[in-house]
């Protein structure tokens, strides 16, 4: 009993002895480095540098304290217990560049055979982009995104180094870390790296879907040290990049159409109306003239004859379309934190825009979640866990009077002669026919897409980890729904009488599908070294993967109320139903040979015997293999110049 007292109290005597260990970390310029992480090794005692990248915290004498920061080489010092502690680390540039994502692993830049490029996360971090896709345009060579209007919820296909195939085109292969997804729905603050593989060597690893190049995007993974907390925002305003530069001033528009007009038909006569919005005469032509030169006179008048509206304005109707401006925010929250046996990091997002449009906005929002962890649950196994949850939601405003886009429309009908509203308040027939449906606010579209992924890894490692055994299982399930509402639009050509457009599209329609994604890889990677001189690594492996389809969509005429929210509130005749069903299997085994020669001499081979349930029995599998090889100019003997002036050559050779 007397020994075990003793135990205890020298346990709390230990305890006690804990100090405050404090000190600054800068670069080698003397700047101050922010974020540094700072632990006692072995344990989770710890903290980060401050702006001034100092750091205070309790430790025991004579531990070693672990400096880490992305960039830098790691510094291990062991603590007096009585000095503060000054630490300069130094710049690890190499240990940045050389690390490159591929096929089912990593490889160093120096050693690819391959075309690879690959961004980290600094091309995402500071910048108001709403999604993945966005934040790409420019950044990598040959990857190719064509944005076709600016929508939030757009996910416009990669293109990889031009022209694909003649006639079909074709559009890269998308990974996120290493299953199939989409860009649109993942928040930019969690990716760690993108990789472009452009050619075949470095793709053909990945079979049949990677003819037109592939996209590997890295998540981030749960970071060692002490629980941080970071919190980054943006508020940005937004605006049209351009808008057509039209003629909106009532008597050089009016004028112009009817030179035009007479010019194009050369028969003497001159236009009877303006489309189908609005009559037209010589008589009309002449008073829009006096109407321009005089400000002080009315710019709308009721014919006595006919009890037609008559109008003189000059209305700009994309000004009447789009705000000159619209609010945009976007909110990242992490925290993250662990030790040598376990870590997590778990991350918020909320990304919103208030809408382009003036009227019945386009509103979006997107959420995001993500929660990943790993334990090392022996020495030699590690199990990594990784959660993600994204919902989209958009407002799509539609037009029901041509059943064209809204600029198609504006074209048409959106004469500047017209305005939006006549004195009582209804819609003019110009209007009821460009953007009456949003100054109403009725009709609609409401999107909604969630989907919730995981995924879960298992790391082993043998033979001093000389061989390592990588197994996953991925689940993802998506549920896309899409409520449209089209009600008649009311307009007034006459004073005190009302007609509709739109007629025959007084309808709700409600669209659901689900998708169900599995997929699971297995494979091993061996490395060994000769004396550094001869170097070989080889991967070999088996990828499974399957998705299902199904979709309904069911539509009715006949809206009892133009606020209905639900197809029971159509009670027409006209009922529509369709629906849809898809279902694909993936299957294949696959393999990687690396060889080099101090650095020097580079070789690869990879292979993969691949399957897909989309093609004919008779032709659902084949092989597609490749080969690379590189030769290092700079690394040769005779090889004498400066390598602060040229410090790489390299030389490459591909088939696949």
């Amino acid at each position: 009993m007397r020994f075990f007292i003793l135990f205890i109290c020298a346990v709390f005597t230990a305890n006690a002895q804990d100090v405050t260990l404090s000190g600054v970390v800068t670069d080698t310029n003397s700047e101050p480095l922010i974020g540094v992480n700072v632990v006692e090794k072995g344990s989770t005692k710890g903290t980060v540098t401050d702006f001034d990248g100092e750091f205070s915290f309790k430790t025991a004498p004579n531990s070693t304290i672990v400096f880490s920061y992305i960039g830098f080489r790691e510094l291990e010092v062991i603590w007096d217990g009585t000095s503060s502690l000054n630490i300069t680390l130094h710049e690890d540039s190499e240990l940045l560049d050389e690390i490159v994502v591929v096929g089912y692993g990593t490889a160093q830049k120096v050693n690819l055979t391959g075309a690879v490029e690959q961004v980290t996360s600094e091309v995402f971090e500071n910048r108001p982009i709403t999604n993945v896709t966005q934040g790409l345009v420019g950044v990598i060579p040959n990857l190719n995104i064509a944005l076709t209007d600016g929508k939030p919820t757009q996910s416009p296909s990669y293109n990889v180094r031009g022209t694909t195939s003649i006639g079909q085109g074709g559009s890269a292969l998308v990974l996120i870390d290493g299953v199939e997804g989409d860009p649109r729905m993942l928040n930019p603050n969690d990716i760690e790296s993108v990789s472009v593989l452009k050619d075949a060597a470095s793709a053909s690893i990945y079979g049949a879907r990677a003819a037109f190049g592939v996209v590997l995007i890295t998540t981030k993974t749960a970071a060692k040290g002490r629980t941080s907390l970071n919190y980054s925002g943006t508020f940005s305003s937004r605006r049209p990049t351009t808008t057509p530069d039209n003629i909106t001033d009532s008597y050089p528009w009016a004028k112009g159409f009817s030179d035009a007009w007479s010019t194009w038909n050369d028969d003497g006569r001159t236009p009877t109306a303006v489309n189908k919005t609005l009559a037209f005469s010589p008589e009309y032509l002449a008073e829009i003239k006096r109407r321009w030169e005089d400000p002080s006179l009315p710019r709308i008048e009721i014919n006595p004859n006919t009890g037609a509206y008559e109008y003189y304005y000059s209305t700009d109707w994309y000004g009447e379309l789009y705000k000159d401006s619209f609010f945009a925010q976007d909110h990242n929250v992490s925290v993250s934190g662990g030790n040598d046996l376990a870590s997590f990091y778990v991350s918020g997002r909320y990304n919103g825009e208030d809408g382009l449009y003036k009227y019945n906005t386009d509103k979006y929002s997107m959420y995001n979640l993500r929660a990943r962890g790993n334990v090392k649950i022996f020495d030699w196994l590690l199990v990594d866990n990784n959660t993600e949850f994204s919902s989209m939601k958009y407002h799509q405003p539609i037009n029901v009077g041509e059943g064209s886009n809204i600029w198609r429309n504006i074209a048409d009908e959106g004469h500047p002669l017209a305005p939006l509203t006549n004195p009582d308040g209804t819609l003019t027939f110009p209007a009821a026919y460009t953007i009456g449906d949003r100054y109403l606010g009725k009709s609609g579209a409401d999107l909604n897409q969630n989907i919730i992924k995981n995924k879960t890894s298992f790391e082993a490692s043998f033979l001093d980890k000389s061989l390592t055994l990588r197994a996953d299982f991925t689940f993802q399930n998506t549920e896309y729904s899409h409520d449209q509402i089209r009600v008649q639009v009311p307009y007034s050509r006459y004073e005190g009488q009302i007609g509709y457009t739109g007629t025959n599209t007084n309808d709700f329609q409600e669209r659901r599908s689900s998708t169900e994604y599995l997929a699971t890889n297995v494979y091993a990677n061996y490395l060994k070294s000769f004396n550094q001189v001869h170097n070989l690594e080889f991967l070999a492996g088996f990828n499974y993967e399957q998705s299902v389809y199904n979709n309904v969509t069911m539509t009715r005429n006949g809206i009892v109320y133009e606020d209905a929210k639900d197809i029971n509130l159509a009670l027409g005749n006209n009922i529509t139903t369709s629906g849809g069903y898809n279902k694909w299997r993936i299957a294949g085994s696959f393999f990687r040979i690396n060889y080099n020669y101090l650095q020097r001499y580079l070789i690869e081979v990879n292979g993969r015997y691949d399957g897909s349930s989309r093609f004919p029995s008779n032709q659902q599998w084949a092989f597609f293999p490749s080969f690379s090889a590189g030769w290092r100019l700079s690394e040769e003997a005779f090889w004498e110049v400066d390598p602060d002036a040229i410090s790489n050559i390299k030389f490459r050779v591909s088939y696949g």
